[in-house]
């Protein structure tokens, strides 16, 4: 069992590992890169059977119950935009290859809680950043024509919304941005274009050390 959960964090690494590079060096990580490591991880489960061979039922039902857990949170943060789809399925992954005697639910928890806490401290340090008085007006005239947005919804996108110049749009500066708004809106203060956007950190960064970290915790 010792050497079992060894392999799986060695191999749960490489899988982290390369889908950062992924992520960073493309802003994509491909289905079938993921499908790939999936099946290559199969393997790990077949293994954990053999420890449960008399508990099998137990062990299915853990399983399941453990894949629709990360299924739910998952698609919790990719329905608020948080997480891309490549990132959902990576957790799923993940925690559906967690050897289940030295991981549980609350672990699992714990994990998609710090992750979205990181999350949205990186939104704040992002907002302090680029927030200034040149850019309120615009947000102004976004909120007048969306008179039905909540103050949630506004403080929202004000965090994880930004305005850019619609002449950035034909520049590739390595960032990834979700355009929100196909209307232009005029910055009377810098006498510019701009639409509104999401910027798409690369997540899987914040995967891997939020991962790591409960792992090391956990196992000292």
């Amino acid at each position: 069992m010792i050497l079992n959960v060894f392999f799986f964090f060695f191999y749960s690494n490489i899988v982290l590992f390369y889908c950062m590079y992924r992520d960073i060096r493309f802003r994509i990580i491909p289905n079938k890169v993921l499908l790939g490591f999936f099946f290559l991880g199969s393997f790990l489960i077949f293994i954990e059977i053999l420890h449960f061979y008399n508990n099998i039922i137990v062990f299915l039902i853990v399983k399941i119950w453990v894949f629709f857990f990360a299924f739910f949170l998952s698609f919790i943060l990719f329905c608020l935009k948080l997480i891309g789809g490549s990132d959902g399925k990576l957790l799923i992954m993940l925690f559906l290859f967690n050897p289940i005697y030295y991981l549980n639910f609350q672990w699992l928890l714990l994990f998609f809680s710090i992750l979205s806490l990181l999350y949205l401290i990186m939104g704040i340090i992002s907002y302090l950043i680029t927030h200034n008085l040149t850019n309120m007006n615009v947000y102004e005239m976004l909120f007048s024509e969306n008179e039905n947005f909540s103050i949630i919804q506004k403080i929202f996108i004000e965090i994880f919304y930004k305005f850019l110049d619609f002449s950035q749009l034909n520049k590739s500066t390595g960032e990834k941005y979700l355009l929100k708004s196909l209307i232009l809106f005029y910055n009377n203060k810098t006498e510019k274009f701009q639409f509104l956007t999401q910027y798409r950190p690369p997540i899987v960064i914040l995967i891997f050390f939020v991962y790591n970290f409960l792992i090391f915790n956990y196992l000292c």
